[in-house]
């Protein structure tokens, strides 16, 4: 909707795993480093670890765009299934025709198209997203799959993404010959609060922006504290506030602006507080309306700038002044209308209507 607005070929933070927009920080550079390395010395198993919306299922498709053409991939993320439906996928993803006359019939059918494979040249690998989903029959199925070899290499490689949860799941006792049978292990982290500027940028610049100036450089920090450097979590609130600058006839997104949406997602549970608001007399619990804690976020964010301008006499202190000042006014007005009628929106938050 606002991609002509702003001069872009294509929305920039879309959810889907695009590897095309495959931001390469320090830890996804060395999480695809571990895969290149697992694949490259033909490890049986890698097991790619990382919390919900890290950049996994992006590293794989990543990974599978660069592959070459000799080797055949199955990528599967359907993963709640028992271990005859999973046995089963993995022959339809690899078009092998799959008996119907139970899981050892199955198992011989697929030993036979590695075999196949083996002969002809051709490494078989199979990328398994959403692994923590998986069952332990399931995964004792997988390292029965894993036993398939020449005796010198595996004929199937084998790649498991998931969430932290898979560390646990391989951790039973039961597993305890699977976990032996992994090659090397990569856990993925959010972004630093350093990278989350860049990687908006990087965003920016493959979606075809003529600048990449279209958020303000004090808007990178709000961002980090509210996602957690998490970069899906980045791209639904740098939508959203492209979205509003969109709906304001802005030019770019001002931290002000950020602000507005922070509280309005946070008042329709889009997204949670960045920090617990410590206990008080007024407040046992910890718990603060919403809107008054970005607020009161801004006020910081402020004030550790115009520290920052007045060390170096930079001009902007008397800018950042004026926008404490209102920001503090905006403040008392809202805990005027909190001790009258509970909590409400923080002025200048406004209900926008994207669709006319």
């Amino acid at each position: 909707m606002y991609e002509r607005h702003f001069g872009l070929r294509e929305n920039p933070f879309r959810l889907q795993a695009n590897p095309d927009y495959l931001y390469l920080s320090p830890k996804h550079d060395k999480a695809l480093a571990t895969l290149e390395y697992g694949l490259a010395e033909r490890k049986g198993f890698v097991v790619l670890v990382g919390e919900i919306g890290a950049g996994k299922t992006t590293l794989l498709n990543y990974v599978l765009n660069r592959l070459p053409e000799e080797v055949n991939v199955a990528f599967v993320f359907h993963t709640n299934l028992n271990k005859s439906e999973f046995l089963e996928l993995i022959l339809t993803e690899f078009e092998v025709e799959s008996p119907a006359d139970g899981d050892s019939e199955r198992l011989y059918a697929l030993y036979d198209f590695l075999l196949a494979e083996h002969r002809a040249g051709r490494r078989v690998v199979l990328m398994v997203d959403e692994a923590q989903n998986l069952a332990a029959d399931v995964l004792e199925q997988i390292r029965l799959l894993a036993n398939l070899e020449t005796g010198q290499q595996p004929l199937l490689q084998i790649i498991l993404a998931g969430q932290p949860g898979i560390r646990q799941t391989l951790g039973q006792p039961a597993l305890e010959q699977l976990r032996q049978r992994v090659g090397v292990t990569y856990h993925l982290m959010p972004l630093d609060e350093a990278e989350v500027g860049d990687y908006i940028r990087f965003r920016l610049t493959q979606a075809g922006a003529p600048q990449v100036g279209l958020f303000e450089d004090d808007a990178f920090p709000v961002i980090y504290r509210h996602t957690r450097g998490v970069p899906r979590l980045i791209n639904k609130l740098a939508d959203a506030a492209l979205l509003a600058a969109f709906a304001d006839d802005l030019p770019r997104v001002t931290a002000a602006l950020l602000a507005d949406v922070i509280a309005e997602q946070q008042l329709e549970g889009e997204i949670q507080p960045a920090e617990p608001i410590p206990a008080t007399a007024d407040s046992p619990t910890g718990r603060t309306d919403p809107a008054l804690a970005v607020l009161l976020d801004r006020v910081s964010l402020c004030l550790e700038r115009l520290a920052e301008a007045a060390r170096h006499g930079d001009e902007r202190h008397i800018a950042l002044q004026e926008e404490i000042r209102d920001l503090l006014q905006r403040v008392d007005v809202h805990l005027e209308r909190l001790a009258d009628a509970g909590p409400v929106p923080a002025p200048g938050v406004k209900k926008r209507s994207w669709f006319p």
